[in-house]
């Protein structure tokens, strides 16, 4: 896969990391909205896995490249296989059509990035 690929996600967490820190300082909505994160994504009737699941099909159908990166690693961390990440693709191409289908290439390379990154 491209480095220049690989470079992009990369950035992306770079940027996120750094931006973290300046949101919690500044913006008055980010810390409620990481709290509320956390109660969303936690383990109930769902999994966390499942759940990021359904947020990285959202995140493709909303077209949020960021959004796909971190639902991704935090789908793959919870114990997402290859064959899940494939069938939330799948429901998001039938959710969003051939914009879905196009953007969901995104989430291929972060997944061979994650895959790489983790050897």
């Amino acid at each position: 896969m491209s480095n220049l690929n690989f470079k992009k996600i990369e950035q992306s967490i770079k940027d996120r990391k750094k931006r973290h820190l300046q949101f919690l300082k500044h913006v008055k909505t980010y810390k409620p909205f990481l709290e509320l994160e956390e109660k969303a994504f936690k383990d109930g009737a769902l999994n966390k896995k499942t759940k990021e699941l359904m947020a990285l099909s959202i995140s493709i159908v909303t077209k949020c490249e960021p959004c796909m990166e971190w639902h991704l690693d935090q789908a793959l961390q919870a114990g997402a296989a290859e064959e899940e990440i494939y069938e939330t693709i799948d429901v998001a191409i039938e959710m969003g059509g051939g914009q879905a289908g196009a953007y969901a290439r995104f989430v291929l390379t972060a997944l061979e990035y994650f895959k790489e990154k983790n050897r």
